[in-house]
């Protein structure tokens, strides 16, 4: 319920960054939504840990067994993505490693901001960042770090060739990511209700 609850809030969240929205906002647009991605792929991250359980779990699989042939398989294309699992190193790539990087761990090693930086300084194409400050919140904005996690996802975690829009390739990606969202919050409903009604 609380993946569930999560997840949405982002999704939500993401959408009305996504909107029109007033000039003293727009500025923050972009990096909002990478924002909300990360927290989006963090919680499915976590999601997937109690599909894990569940599976793991004979009396809370004899529930999904009782759901709708829609929720089975649901949790069907859910198991695929579970340590071990045939899909686990996509996961992993395309979810995994930002949440251990960039969500809820700040690149501990270093390593990856101190490439994408590398990197940047190195090429004669880069955009220049800016840094504002203000007197609300949404003022404070270092654009660099915006950049340079973006950098990182889209280079270093999800290995984007520069040859390729960057864009429409990421758009793919986080297509991919939205359907196993979708999977998760199919999946959760019919099964978080037959679970109340035992």
């Amino acid at each position: 319920m609380m993946a569930c609850n999560d997840l949405s809030l982002a999704n939500q969240s993401l959408s009305e960054w996504k909107s029109e929205l007033p000039i003293e906002r727009k500025f923050r647009q972009t990096g909002a939504g990478m924002y909300f991605v990360r927290a989006q792929l963090a919680h499915l991250h976590e999601g997937l840990k109690v599909i894990e359980e569940i599976k793991n779990a004979p009396v809370l699989m004899a529930l999904v067994a009782r759901c709708d042939s829609q929720t089975q398989q649901s949790f069907k294309e859910l198991e695929q993505f579970l340590p071990k699992a045939l899909k686990r190193s996509e996961f992993e790539q395309l979810v995994g490693r930002v949440r251990h990087n960039l969500t809820f761990h700040y690149d501990e090693s270093g390593k990856l901001i101190e490439q994408a930086v590398s990197d940047r300084a190195a090429r004669h194409d880069a955009r220049m960042s800016s840094i504002t400050r203000g007197d609300t919140a949404y003022h404070w904005y270092f654009k660099v770090a915006d950049d340079v996690v973006d950098s990182i996802v889209v280079r270093q975690i999800w290995n984007i060739p520069r040859e390729l829009d960057v864009r429409v390739e990421a758009d793919r990606i986080a297509d991919r990511v939205h359907q196993i969202f979708l999977w998760f919050v199919d999946f959760s409903g019919e099964f978080i209700w037959k679970f109340c009604e035992k």
